[in-house]
């Protein structure tokens, strides 16, 4: 298994290419561009070239802009707060706690209940389980944790879709030139 870098160097990604955020496009072009086949990932294939235009995309309208990145995700017995190393990445980042983030306890015990909610289904069971409800509230979460955060940190549920201030939602496809 090859770390991001050894990928890089023996793909030649970072040849004559040298981005602010390079140790994260190590993580991209190895984890999801490259090993699209072997892992779901919400990019589609890409050329190198293709690949480093994107990644400048993302470095213009998303690094340059945002101070952090946060993604609404449930796994079993987490907050469901992730930190993401960039919008859409298969790496979820480490959890947050619900304390280091600027949340009112109402938001906190509503993401608990959403959260305990997906730590009581089973496993072996998960067609059971009402993924339309658990993602309609998880929508709603993640639009609260915007207005709590700021314009200055980037918010996803649905990844590649960017919460913003006012509650709405865009596509960051179209901004980051790829196919809907």
């Amino acid at each position: 298994m090859l770390t991001p870098r050894q990928f890089a160097e023996i793909t030649g990604a970072n040849a004559g290419f040298n981005p602010p955020h390079l140790r994260e496009w190590m993580m991209f072009w190895q984890e999801d561009i490259c090993e699209k086949d072997k892992f779901h990932t919400w990019f589609p294939r890409l050329s190198l070239a293709e690949a480093r235009r994107v990644w400048m995309a993302m470095e213009d309208h998303l690094f340059a802009k945002y101070d952090g990145f946060l993604r609404v995700w449930p796994e079993w017995y987490s907050s469901g707060v992730w930190t993401p190393p960039y919008p859409g990445s298969r790496r979820w980042g480490g959890m947050v706690d619900y304390y280091c983030l600027p949340l009112p306890s109402d938001l906190i015990e509503r993401f608990k209940l959403w959260q305990a909610e997906f730590d009581d289904c089973k496993p072996w069971e998960l067609e059971k389980f009402d993924w339309d409800r658990h993602e309609q509230t998880a929508d709603g979460l993640a639009r609260d944790l915007k207005q709590c955060v700021g314009p200055g940190i980037y918010v996803e549920h649905r990844a590649m879709i960017e919460v913003l201030m006012d509650g709405s939602t865009r596509s960051l496809r179209s901004l980051l030139g790829l196919p809907d």
